[in-house]
């Protein structure tokens, strides 16, 4: 009987959304991100007037939240799904997966951002829709003394900006990938 490695994630408050970070060990599992303030992707402007001067949001999403001290997951309802102290990360591992899309769309919507926490108790895989995640961890791990792996050399290519990066990863992407374990094909 298959049996998941446990949880490095503690403050498990709800038991509903403790299957968030289960889920998370075993699939890519898409979340925003929150690294030093800023949110990835960027929030939407509200169009509600009640909801701009009230602060709230019609949008929510399930965040990553990075501190200097521990990575907390939170639920779209702002409920604390579970925390993982920095210093349990093996290494993070950056790269991107072509996404479902239309041929003959731009191709900077062609790709997610992959993040893998890896860590001795388990791995954690994230998705988010703003390459420009990449850089901003790659900054917050070398800040704080994080192994980062980049198998696809995804940093030196979003130096030029994601236009002329997501052409070029959308003309390349199978030799890029061809010996790395990511996927070749939509996912």
């Amino acid at each position: 009987m298959f049996k998941p490695m446990a949880s490095i994630f503690e403050n498990h408050q709800i038991a509903g959304h403790y299957r968030a970070i289960e889920r998370a060990q075993k699939c890519i599992v898409p979340f925003h991100f929150e690294i030093q303030g800023r949110e990835y992707p960027q929030p939407k402007p509200e169009k509600n007037w009640f909801r701009r001067l009230s602060g709230t949001r019609s949008e929510k999403h399930a965040t990553v939240e990075l501190t200097p001290s521990k990575v907390v997951l939170w639920s779209p309802e702002g409920r604390n799904l579970g925390e993982m102290p920095l210093d349990a990360i093996d290494k993070v591992q950056i790269g991107a997966i072509r996404w479902h899309v239309q041929a003959g769309l731009d191709p900077r919507h062609a790709f997610r951002a992959t993040i893998f926490v890896l860590s001795s108790k388990g791995n954690y895989y994230f998705a988010n829709s703003d390459m420009d995640v990449l850089p901003a961890i790659c900054q917050f791990a070398r800040q704080h003394n994080l192994p980062v792996e980049d198998p696809l050399h995804l940093i030196p290519l979003l130096k030029s900006g994601w236009h002329a990066a997501a052409q070029k990863l959308h003309d390349t992407y199978s030799e890029i990938v061809a010996h790395t374990g990511y996927p070749d094909s939509k996912v």
